[in-house]
């Protein structure tokens, strides 16, 4: 008779700890899409890209492109942006989720286009490239700074 009442209290406790497990899943969920469609919200009709053509615009002038080398790299970028609305759209995903979505095709889109330029033009824009991020990462930083404090620069890293 204790073995049963033993077994049947445990059963209960578990029953009790899985369904409270539960609903915070679902409440950690809800959470992660509520910030995602405040996020998006705050981004409005932002873009993520300029338009295939202003990019094109910017790639011939900076890299002195050939009328061939834009008729090539041209649908290149047009399938990337149409992408990139795809993803912007997409409701499920969360920001970070995005982000990593769009390097990857930013990526892919920048492997393709490099096919069509010579070693010079491609020197240059890597060049242009490196320049662009290393911007990025100190935007990132002040603007860390700037919501947590002039104190908030990461932690160094552990070497071993």
């Amino acid at each position: 008779m204790k073995r049963m009442l033993t077994v049947l209290l445990v059963m209960s406790m578990s029953l009790g700890a899985a369904s409270a497990a539960f609903p915070q899943t679902d409440v950690q969920g809800e959470k992660a899409k509520k910030v995602t469609k405040t996020v998006k919200s705050k981004a409005g009709a932002a873009t993520m890209m300029p338009a295939p053509e202003v990019q094109l615009k910017r790639l011939a002038e900076g890299l002195q492109l050939t009328v061939e080398q834009q008729d090539k790299i041209r649908p290149l970028l047009e399938d990337e942006y149409a992408r990139l609305k795809v993803i912007q759209e997409n409701e499920d995903l969360s920001p970070k989720q995005i982000q990593k979505q769009v390097e990857e095709l930013r990526n892919g889109t920048i492997v393709k286009m490099q096919a069509y330029l010579t070693p010079e033009q491609k020197a240059k824009h890597d060049l242009v490239s490196n320049e662009i991020k290393a911007n990025k990462q100190q935007r990132m930083k002040e603007n860390r700074k700037a919501r947590i404090g002039t104190k908030a620069d990461p932690p160094p890293s552990v070497s071993k």
